[in-house]
């Protein structure tokens, strides 16, 4: 008979119709849940009462049960944050991945969850000594950064991923600095050697579909084995005197070159002003010379005479010795105007002659006075 049926009262799992008022028995309620469970299962459940020992264990077995899978089940849930890849695994195979937010996914042993932290920049430094194209050691140390840009790259393809960066490093640096001369990857193409050395890492690790990205790679440091490094400083000091030596060169020459210029400025302008100077004196001398050429054409014998008086004046104009003939004497008189210019300026103007002089100037009839001005020797 059913337990909600009119003549069954005591069978009400809530005793509803009960003189009894207080709370329902958990005991009983839990049984006949068990018993109608172990009906949907197949179990043997009975007409009992199931009151027994055995009936106790079974519902608190089977309360457990469903707790445990709601506990089960509510571990599948997760959280990805920003900068995070959840990559998710069915039964150890790769299924799919997940961004940033809420999720869920079969628990564990089904499904499984990996996180990956696309935002981190990890690195990696490596040191090793190599061969130059010239055939020549030095030791490098390089320190690459990288992140990663695809998880499931990452987790997969790779067994050791740091191992496998080291090595992807040095092989593009081998190839790199085995194309370079020694002086090159010392001293001059250090950001050259750094920058090739960037993409050759970067295709090589790419056809290991690796899922990284490398972002910086720097050359900390590259010298030359410690049993020739002194060798390499007497090297670097020359190089170094030869460069104090051509800086001092060029200084040298951006103070003299500029004072060459300026001099040899000042000359041309000199040339270019003497060479106007000389034309135009030579045109004027030119034309002077036409007008008196037509002078002369009007008058020979004037015109030659005049131009002897010129002559003779602009040579005795130049000069301070002149000497006298008197006509008829057989003596020269000297006149050293010079010094009587001389002496005339130390005795505030009076002139001494000398006795010559006076002799001649006191007597007025004397014949020296004719003086024949075309017979000056």
């Amino acid at each position: 008979m059913p337990w909600n049926s009119p003549g069954n009262k005591n069978d009400d799992p809530w005793n509803r119709n009960s003189n009894n008022q207080g709370p329902p028995d958990l005991d009983e309620i839990f049984q006949k849940l068990s018993r109608k469970f172990g009906g949907i299962f197949g179990g043997g459940g009975g007409g009992g009462t199931g009151t027994g020992p055995s009936g106790n264990t079974s519902t608190i077995g089977l309360f457990a049960l469903i707790v445990a899978a709601i506990i089960w089940a509510g571990s599948g849930i997760y959280t990805i944050t920003d900068g995070e890849a959840g990559v998710i695994l069915q039964f150890g195979k790769y299924k799919e991945t997940t961004g940033a937010g809420l999720h869920w996914h079969m628990p564990y042993p089904i499904e499984e969850l990996r996180r990956v932290d696309m935002q981190q920049v990890r690195s990696s430094r490596h040191q090793t000594t190599m061969l130059t194209k010239d055939e020549n050691i030095v030791e490098i140390i390089l320190a690459a950064q990288f992140r990663v840009k695809s998880a499931p790259d990452y987790l997969f393809n790779l067994r050791f991923p740091e191992v496998t960066i080291k090595q992807a490093m040095e092989s593009a640096i081998r190839e790199v600095v085995g194309k370079s001369l020694v002086d090159f990857v010392l001293y001059e193409g250090l950001e050259v050697i750094s920058s090739n050395t960037k993409t050759l890492m970067q295709e090589i690790l790419d056809r290991y579909n690796s899922g990284i990205e490398v972002t910086t790679l720097n050359l900390e440091k590259t010298q030359p084995p410690a049993a020739v490094q002194n060798a390499f400083d007497d090297v670097i000091k020359s190089r170094e005197d030869l460069e104090r030596y051509i800086q001092e060169a060029e200084a040298y020459a951006n103070t003299i070159v500029p004072q060459a210029r300026g001099e040899a400025a000042r000359i041309i302008e000199e040339a270019v002003g003497y060479k106007e100077a000389i034309v135009a004196k030579a045109e004027g001398e030119a034309q002077r010379f036409e007008a008196l050429l037509a002078e002369y054409i009007k008058a020979p014998k004037i015109t030659r005479e005049r131009l002897y008086l010129d002559a003779t004046q602009s040579v005795f104009s130049n000069s301070t010795k002149v000497m006298l003939d008197v006509e008829g004497g057989n003596n020269l008189m000297y006149l050293p105007l010079d010094k009587l210019i001389s002496g005339e300026r130390s005795t505030s103007g009076a002139v001494n002659l000398g006795s010559p002089t006076t002799a001649s100037s006191t007597d007025n009839n004397s014949p020296r006075r004719a003086v024949r001005g075309r017979e000056v020797r």
